[in-house]
């Protein structure tokens, strides 16, 4: 499975994020499998690696036989530049395949500024914008994920979108196109068949569709067949979702329409996917995700379990995390638990500064509840804080604003010690949302309004970029109309725009100017009786009861949350869809039993013995592009997941005890390199010996067991040099190097220690780039 050729990783930042070949990944038969499909985040690898929808798909189509998954990115503008200049394609992650070879390739739409990656990923494919433009020999292109309830500034490219929620669409999605591929008819057929699946949109009819619901949320375990990431992430950790959907009503959230109603998942298997998933993927931290943690009915019971489960044993050894907290949430036993795992800051959305203006949004909370949630946070050790808002909401004054500084100002004097910061983003009206016709902050207002609050707030004062809040505003309200704009703004190089140093609103702007669209029309206000792009798409959520929300925001009524209140008529559920709560469907004296289940599945290891296991090991192959670091993550990863018991470091955040050879740098191979863990146990030399843990990082011997804690020293070095291009070799003997030729190239000797090979080769042979002139491979020479 070849991937980008060496003369392109050497030249490319962070080269990692390429390799893929993950660890444990379930590579299948290629030639046998019925449908390959690759599923695409359109941003780099460290962001789209952790997002969870993906990884649920992946695992779901891995489990059916016939089927085979894999996963691809967008990649920066430097891998970009060398892929066109040397017509090579896009590969998947996995497979390293074209992404052109699949059968089927979805897309997730997680944020408006995305569109640019959903277009780089086509482009790099040699695969058509437009779902017009491509016949029955490309693949399907399928969309997703939370901002598909309003597809349509970049639907044209997609062949079908699945609205809602996809673990059971897309296996009926795959078995319709197994069919027709079978059955060898033309597209055109193909998306008829597809727009009678529920849930299913295609672009090509417009046809109204209804949000799909998975229904069976809180009882599914989704297949436990997790791969180790390369490279760390931006979210490196074990993602399990406790509780889908949100009936807090908060008027500008989107997520919390699409996704109605709650269904929250029992202990037993919350647990069962916290023990499966850290054991398989290595990591020592789990993040419980829910659109709002706090709510989960059965909260306490959990961290309960997880206390008497990871802490009483190992403590700190794991950490879970949470997103962030609902005012009012807290409680000394929460505390109590994340605070033993690591967690130093607390995360509290306050979203406005006045009562008055979060009785507008249907933010039911109190300050008096945040200043108690703080009071308990400092007495448990918490000393950094964030609070969450958003400028620019409906009816905000001057005065909201000055409620915001006065809130600072009072933490601050009651709590002194705490490092306290404000975070605001800029409201943007969102699809399906009571605020859907409401107007938004044009960039002049809106850096008006955060350069007042950062006058008074100074450096506790972050706030998002107005310029990517208005584009985010002018493409979620948009139609069709938008794509010129999309396709124009990419092909003048507009990438990555989620990211400050990638974004360039100039190019949108004179984008714009050139097609003479107004971008500042879809900030404006909407009227209600006309229609809007996406009324087609059909959430559950009715325009009548948004409405009534919207009236409910302007004369400051809250509307209380179904989930512990009366229905509130938004017209989602009926028959089967309803409000899941786990408190409902809790068995009598689970507790109990679940303690022992969660105590039987961890092995106690804390009363073996330590020793020190020096393990030589190659760095060939892809392997080369890692960085030590990235090199000593994938060590600890594996090992934990083939059980082996590390040993940590005390303290507050305890590490692998772990010492290894100096490093080198990113792009030369090695004969062997050096690292040692501390281990429990001296039985696993056996298992470790001849174990690859990633293609050329290979442990072939296990050099030394002993309690003593071993030394590793680096000199003297010897590399060989294999000239790639033609290059003047000067003879060389210095006290410090030397330069030898031999059969095939030149060895050269670093006899001092600490002499970077990087300037020595640079000052030799007076090149930029060594690697661009040298294969250079470390011979055997260290030493204990």
């Amino acid at each position: 499975m070849p991937g980008y050729p060496h003369e392109i990783l050497i030249k490319v930042r962070k080269p990692s994020r390429y390799l893929g070949k993950e660890p444990f990944f379930p590579i299948k038969e290629w030639e046998k499998a019925k449908l390959r499909v690759c599923l695409c985040y359109p941003d780099l690898y460290e962001v789209g690696r952790s997002h969870l929808g993906i990884n649920i798909l992946c695992r779901i189509i891995n489990s059916k036989k016939e089927y085979l998954s894999d996963l691809a990115f967008a990649v920066s503008q430097d891998l970009e530049a060398y892929l066109k200049a040397t017509s090579k394609p896009l590969l998947s992650i996995n497979y390293q395949k074209p992404l052109h070879e699949f059968d089927v390739i979805g897309i997730t739409y997680a944020y408006e500024l995305l569109v640019t990656g959903i277009l780089q990923i086509l482009d790099l494919s040699n695969i058509p914008f437009k779902s017009e433009d491509r016949d029955e020999n490309y693949p399907l292109i399928l969309g997703g994920g939370p901002s598909a309830g309003n597809p349509e500034p970049i639907a044209e490219v997609f062949d079908a979108w699945v609205i809602g929620e996809a673990e059971e669409a897309i296996l009926e999605i795959l078995d319709v196109v197994k069919d027709w591929k079978q059955n060898h008819k033309d597209k055109h057929e193909l998306l008829k068949e597809l727009a009678k699946i529920p849930g299913v949109y295609v672009p090509h009819f417009k046809n109204s569709v209804k949000r799909r619901i998975f229904l069976g949320f809180s009882e599914a375990s989704i297949p436990i067949t997790l791969s180790i990431p390369t490279i760390e992430l931006a979210h490196d950790r074990l993602q399990v979702e406790i509780s889908r959907g949100c009936t807090r009503g908060c008027r500008f959230c989107s997520a919390g329409f699409y996704y109605r109603p709650v269904r929250e998942k029992p202990l037993e298997l919350i647990l069962e996917e916290i023990l499966d998933g850290l054991k398989i993927t290595g990591f020592r931290e789990a993040s419980l995700m829910s659109l709002s943690t706090g709510d989960y009915t059965m909260l306490d019971s959990l961290v309960h379990l997880l206390d008497k489960t990871f802490y009483q044993r190992e403590t700190r050894e794991f950490a879970f995390s949470l997103p962030s907290l609902r005012v009012g949430s807290l409680n000394k036993k929460l505390l109590s638990f994340l605070r033993k795992g690591r967690t130093t800051t607390l995360t509290f959305a306050v979203e406005a500064g006045s009562s008055r203006l979060r009785a507008v949004i249907n933010k039911d909370i109190n300050l008096e509840d945040l200043f108690h949630d703080l009071a308990l946070a400092k007495q448990f050790g918490f000393r950094r804080i964030k609070i969450y808002f958003i400028i620019g909401l409906p009816t905000e004054e001057l005065s909201d604003l000055e409620e915001m500084i006065k809130l600072y100002r009072d933490i601050k004097k009651v709590f002194p010690s705490i490092d306290l910061t404000f975070s605001a983003s800029i409201f943007i009206p969102k699809p399906h949302t009571p605020f859907q016709w409401t107007n938004q902050l044009d960039i002049d207002t809106a850096s008006e309004r955060l350069a007042f609050l950062k006058r008074f707030l100074k450096g506790g004062f972050k706030h998002h970029d107005p310029k990517q809040s208005f584009l985010e505003g002018v493409i979620a309200r948009g139609g069709r109309e938008l794509f010129p704009l999309i396709e124009l703004s990419y092909k003048r190089g507009a990438r990555l725009d989620p990211w400050k140093e990638f974004f360039d609103f100039e190019i949108w702007i004179k984008s714009a100017e050139d097609l003479g669209i107004d971008l500042t029309y879809y900030l404006k206000e909407k009227d209600p009786s006309i229609s809007l792009p996406w009324d087609h798409i059909d959430v559950g959520v009715k325009k009548d009861f948004l409405l009534q929300e919207y009236e409910s925001a302007i004369e400051g009524k809250i509307t209380k949350d179904c989930r512990f209140s009366r229905c509130s008529k938004c017209s989602v559920c009926g028959n089967a869809i309803k409000n899941i709560l786990a408190k409902d469907a809790q068995k009598e004296n689970l507790e109990g039993t679940l303690r022992v289940y969660c105590e039987d599945k961890r092995e106690d290891k804390r009363n073996d013995e330590e020793y020190w296991y020096t393990l030589a090991y190659s760095k060939l192959n892809s392997a080369k592009y890692l960085s030590q670091l990235e090199v000593v993550r994938l060590f600890e990863l594996c090992l934990r997941r083939l059980g082996i018991p590390l040993s940590y470091t005390q303290g507050f955040n305890p590490r692998p005890k772990t010492i290894s050879s100096p490093a080198l740098p990113v792009g030369i191979e090695s004969e062997e390199e050096y690292i040692a863990f501390a281990i429990k146990g001296k039985d696993y030399a056996n298992i470790l010996a001849g174990l690859e843990l990633y293609e050329g990082l290979k442990i072939y011997e296990v050099r030394d067991i002993s309690k003593a804690k071993p030394k590793i020293s680096s000199h003297p070095q010897i590399f060989k040099l294999i000239p790639i291009k033609k290059v003047e070799i000067p003879e060389l003997e210095t006290e410090e190097i030397a330069l030898q030729m031999d059969s095939i190239g030149y060895k050269l000797f670093l006899k001092k220690d600490g002499l970077s090979l990087s300037k020595v080769l640079k000052e030799i042979f007076k090149v930029d780039n060594p690697l661009e002139t040298f294969s250079i491979l470390k011979l055997k020479t260290c030493f204990f």
